[in-house]
């Protein structure tokens, strides 16, 4: 599925939140999986993440896509980071579920690309140039390293 909210809840312990539908099919299967993989997307995928929300049409027209697992938990390749989180909390939130995730991998591709966005209700990308240097300008919370 294509997250629209997917945010860290602490950095000690790392967790993450990730807020999904109960109609969603993968309400369900997180539900009763228990762990669940989250793929930061690079800008050049924007087919699967319009796929994956349900807005991409005929099965023909799926993008190729790739999928590895880190830990127990399925992640798309080619993405920027993933992470693999046990579901360690649920909270009721409306008509969604807030699933907290106790991180417990996680993978950073050191050739990063601009990340995809979604903002106002369509996908943006951000300038290449934006991130020079910012690797070395913004330090990494503790779990990543």
């Amino acid at each position: 599925m294509t997250a629209n909210a997917f945010m860290s809840g602490s950095l000690e312990p790392p967790l993450i939140i990730v807020s999904v539908g109960r109609r969603a099919r993968m309400h369900a299967i997180l539900e009763s999986a228990g762990v669940f993989g989250v793929t930061v997307l690079t800008c050049e995928q924007e087919g699967h993440s319009r796929w994956f929300a349900g807005h991409a049409g005929r099965p023909e027209h799926a993008p190729p896509a790739a999928f590895t697992r880190l830990n127990d938990a399925p992640v798309l390749s080619g993405g920027n980071a993933s992470l693999a989180a046990r579901v360690a909390h649920r909270y009721p939130c409306g008509d969604h579920t807030l699933f907290v995730g106790a991180v417990e991998a996680l993978e950073v591709d050191e050739g990063a690309r601009p990340p995809l966005l979604f903002y106002a209700g369509r996908y943006a990308h951000v300038d290449p140039g934006d991130f020079s240097g910012m690797r070395e300008a913004i330090p990494a919370p503790p779990f990543l390293y």
